[in-house]
Formats: structure tokens, sequence, C-alpha cells
């Protein structure tokens, strides 16, 4: 049964008659260890045909075939009418490209690699709880993944409350003044899932994982200054008498309100601020810019403006996805995958390639080690909570 349904979805893909939904399917099947002979066979078969009605050389078609898995993705278009050779590939990339994800390499070898399976003593799973934290004021700790759904606390007339779906929720009362604010912090550490909380001004915050965020309970005077580590993603209720500031440790961005996100963790070169909506103002370096929406800002000791940002690599982290620029060396994926996975890297020896693509963060970790892999210029094993990365 599945092989006939292997064989009608394969025969689709190649004439770019695939829907979204038979080529998730057809990703899924070529996943199962079950189906592995199956796919070769039909694989086998089609380029047979295919080599003699185009009567392409037998040794052309041998390194087109050795290429197919070092074929750039962006040449492999799932659906456009390409020529049959490009077809052949594009249904091959479906053997490393689980669920819907593909990998590449920025610069292909002279001489493909082997196609190495990832040493894996034991799988790690991608996180299905939330392991974050809030700590109160008063020093009290509520670990989110065991609070019950409801009101966890009363401050500053302002109640914390849990809702069914996870999410957290600061809602004012109506009280009296507050004369000092309280504030609470929110820390999310590495192999936890995104947490989403609503501020007591109506600001919407995704935090990723390993990140943290210190913010009053509930905002006083001038201003809503909040500072964090790590990433996070803001939706910005609109307050012209009262500006949104958010502190890292290499920037400070000033909103009225507006979308954008901030990547300030300690273990990147820089800090990103890219705006998707509104305006923002970003000081850093003795310096300021202000970023129009699709910009982004990268502050070292100087910020520098990109005008065209990756918004979708950018949130990625957010749709449950990595997204990598064909130009990602393989410490910044790897930097991703610690955090998302909650493990710690090993290189063993340099890793000079340049690698882009996209992987489910949804998928265990052995998935996301054999899709690098498949690139040939890297060997990944896991070792309890470590992985290690080698040429």
């Amino acid at each position: 049964m599945n092989d006939d349904r292997l064989q009608y979805l394969f025969d689709r893909y190649c004439a770019g008659a695939c829907s979204p939904e038979e080529r998730q399917e057809l990703a899924l099947l070529c996943l199962l260890p079950e189906n592995q002979q199956a796919l070769e066979k039909i694989m086998e078969a089609t380029w047979e045909r295919t080599s003699l009605e185009n009567d392409m050389p037998a040794r052309e078609g041998d390194l087109v075939l050795q290429n197919i898995l070092h074929t750039p993705a962006k040449e492999l278009p799932p659906v456009r009418k390409i020529g049959w050779q490009r077809r052949v590939a594009a249904a091959s990339i479906i053997l490393v490209a689980g669920l819907g994800s593909y990998f590449f390499l920025t610069h292909k070898k002279e001489t493909p690699g082997e196609v190495l399976q990832a040493v894996v003593v034991n799988d790690i799973k991608p996180p299905v709880a939330n392991k974050a934290v809030i700590t109160l004021a008063d020093g009290t700790e509520l670990p989110l993944d065991s609070a019950v759904n409801g009101q966890l606390a009363m401050q500053d007339n302002v109640k914390l409350v849990k809702l069914a779906n996870g999410q957290i929720v600061y809602k004012t009362t109506g009280g009296g003044m507050v004369s000092s604010p309280q504030y609470n912090t929110l820390s999310n550490p590495r192999g936890s899932r995104v947490i989403d909380m609503e501020l007591a001004d109506g600001s919407h915050v995704w935090l990723n994982a390993g990140s943290s965020i210190r913010y009053p309970v509930a905002f006083t005077g001038n201003e809503r200054k909040i500072s964090m580590t790590g990433e996070a993603y803001f939706e910005v209720a609109h307050n012209v008498a009262m500006p949104f500031k958010v502190i890292s440790d290499k920037a400070e961005v000033t909103v009225l309100g507006t979308h954008f996100n901030v990547n300030a963790y300690t273990d990147e070169e820089n800090t990103k601020v890219t705006l998707l909506e509104g305006s923002v103002k970003v000081n850093g370096s003795g310096t300021a810019k202000v970023l129009r929406p699709g910009e982004q800002a990268q502050v070292t000791d100087k910020i520098v403006v990109t005008a065209d940002a990756d918004l979708e690599e950018v949130m990625a982290w957010k749709t449950g996805k990595f997204i990598f620029g064909e130009k990602t060396d393989i410490e910044t994926i790897m930097r991703q995958v610690s955090r998302w996975y909650d493990v710690d890297i090993e290189y063993q020896g340099k890793i000079a390639s340049h690698f882009g693509g996209t992987i489910s963060r949804q998928v265990n970790i052995s998935e996301v080690l054999k899709i690098l892999e498949a690139t040939g210029n890297v060997k990944c094993s896991v070792l309890g909570k470590k992985v290690i990365i080698a040429p």
C-alpha cells in the first residue's frame, strides 16, 4: 500500500503537480526506514527511464545523480515546470528534506563526500514543556509548568494570571496609584518552549529559549522600561505619552507602539533589532538610528542598518522553524540548536563551509543533525547532552 502511494506521490512531484499536502505526505513517507528500499528503486527506475528518453550519457547521469544532494535548494522549485533532470533532482532532495526541511552548502565540494549518518547515542526531543519561571518582587519563584491555571499572584493592584493556553497575563484591577514599581523577572531557560506574556499595559512579549526579561508589574511615570537578555518579539501597545523602552547589553530601543524583534544573546557577536511594523529608535555605542519596517540594526561598537532584512529568518523561532541564510557558519547554527535542545556543543576541528536552509524545530535533534550531515561537509555525534561537530 505504502509502495503504491509512494510511487504515485513521487511521480506527481517530478511532474510538478503535487499539492502542499501531498509534498508533506511524501516527505513523511521518505523519512520512514521501511520505505527506503522502495524509494531507492523508484528513483533508480525514474532515472533510468528519463535517461533513455533523453539520451543522456551514463557517465554524465552518474555525475548529476552524485550531486543531487549538493544542489542548492533555490534551484529546486517545488511546483514550477522544469526540465526532467532538475525534476528528478527536486524529487531526490526529499531524501534529506523530511517534514518540509532542506539544507545545502553555500560552496559545494569539487567531489561530493559520502552522505553520513549522525551517531546518536541518545536522541533528544524538542521541548514539549514550558520551563519558564517568574520571580516575583519578594523573591518568590513560580515555575510555570507546574502552576495551575488562574490567578498566581496579586502585586501593585495587578493580578498575575495563567491562562489555559499557557499565556501569562498581568491584569490591572483599578486600584490606587503605585508609588514605587515592583519588578518581576521572567526567565525562559534552554530547552523550553516559547512563552507568551501580556504586560499590564496590554503589550505582548514572546520570549525565546535561553532568554529573560525584567519588567515592572505596573508601568508608572513617563516611560515604560524593561530590560532583557536573549531574544524576544514585542507587539507594543500604543501610548504617545509613555514611550516603551527595551534595554539590552549593547542597545536601547525606544518605541511608542510597534512590532519588533530583539536578539541580544550574550554569546552572539552583536545585538540585532528588526522592525516589522511602525517605527523604533535604536541607541547604542553613542549613536542612534531610526528604523523603518523591514530594516534591521546590528549593534556592536557601531550601528549598521540593513535595509531589507529577511523577516522570515528573523521570526523563524516564533513560527517553529530554524531558518538560515546562505552564508551561515556552523557556529551560528549550533548556537540556536544548543538553546532549543538544551545541549552543549564541542568542535573537533574547523568547519570552513557555510550553510543555508530550513529545518523544523519540532523534530528530534537526530533529524537536524542528519540533514546537516547530508551536505557532506560535517560529521555530528550526540553523547549525553553534548553534540560533537567535526569536519
